[in-house]
Parts: structure tokens; sequence; C-alpha cells
């Protein structure tokens, strides 16, 4: 369905565009807008959970340490030769 909506459409975005315009058009249609609506906001709402958990682990993972670019490297044994 994707490849077929970026040959219809054009780009990624567009084509996502144009399949959620798809699928508000068809809702309406077919008389179940208050139900895209209900699912719509069921979604923002999750979305927002997801979004605020990802940015308290981030938080914490740079309170950390945890997310530090360039680890410590071991200290090299003298050569005893």
């Amino acid at each position: 369905m994707r490849a077929l909506l970026t040959i219809i459409a054009g780009g990624p975005m567009r084509a996502a565009t144009t399949a959620g315009a798809l699928v508000v058009i068809a809702a309406v249609a077919s008389w179940s807008g208050w139900d895209l609506l209900r699912a719509t906001w069921v979604m923002s709402l999750s979305a927002c959970a997801f979004v605020t958990l990802y940015a308290i682990l981030a938080v914490a993972a740079a309170a950390t340490g945890a997310c530090d670019e360039t680890p410590a490297s071991a200290p090299k044994e003298a050569d005893r030769g």
C-alpha cells in the first residue's frame, strides 16, 4: 500500500498525507466520524504518554552518565619485558 501511495502521491510525507486524507474521507462517508475522532484522541494520549516516558528515561540516562559518548578506556599494563 505504501509503495502504491508513493507512486500515486509522491514522496513519503505526501503519501502519508494522502493516506490520512483517504482514512478521514472514508470515515466521514461511512458515518464513522465519531469513531475516528475517538481513535485519534486515544492515539494522541498514547503518544503523549510515550513521549513523556521517553523524556524521563532520557533525563535519567543523562543524569547517570549512561549516554556518554566516549567510554573510559582500561589502563594499559606496563611492559615488563
